[in-house]
């Protein structure tokens, strides 16, 4: 997987050595409100979902990115590409420590790893669930581009809001590219 950079953002690939920082975020109840099953994850259970994204990036090419403020390189949160089962579309995630929260930082990694997915991988479309309850991550992704489709099954069985862009889509809401 490539590092990515953003005016303000560095999205670094998940190593082992990021567990534990991710796992803490993962343990901030309010952090995981609507992400999952809308709790906390264990260790256990966040080790098993990064040992998941390490092996699809292995895999795919493409997983877990860490999301690190530019000037301090601290890390803020994680945002991910994932394909959920063979055959699935490409969804788009994101979860930040709460003190990253209304900074535009989710609004930034989640155009990163459109434009990356478009530009550098190919992939036809990106899909993105979010709760039906979560109106800021249905802001980011629109502002990120994405279109609300409607109501849908989420990846975990319940009704949630897809958003999703395809390459054309994109492609037709980018400024045309000057050749100097």
């Amino acid at each position: 997987m490539d590092p990515l950079r953003t005016a303000n953002l560095l999205l670094e690939p998940l190593t082992s050595a990021d567990y534990k920082w991710v796992i803490g975020l993962y343990a901030d109840a309010e952090v995981m409100r609507y992400i999952g099953s809308g709790g906390p994850r264990s260790e256990e259970e966040s080790r098993q979902r990064l040992d998941w994204f390490l092996d699809q990036a292995g895999r795919l090419g493409f997983g877990y990115w860490m999301v690190l403020d530019r000037a301090s390189r601290e890390p803020v949160g994680g945002a991910m590409l994932m394909v959920r089962k063979p055959g699935s579309k490409v969804e788009l995630g994101f979860a930040l420590a709460r003190a990253a929260w209304g900074r535009g930082i989710a609004t930034e990694a989640a155009r990163a790893l459109i434009d990356h997915a478009f530009e550098a991988l190919g992939i036809p479309e990106i899909e993105a669930f979010t709760h039906p309850d979560n109106a800021p991550s249905g802001a980011v992704l629109r502002k990120a581009g994405m279109v609300d489709r409607g109501l849908a099954t989420g990846p975990y069985g319940d009704v949630d809001r897809r958003y999703a862009i395809t390459r054309e889509e994109w492609r037709s809401a980018r400024p045309p590219r000057r050749h100097d």
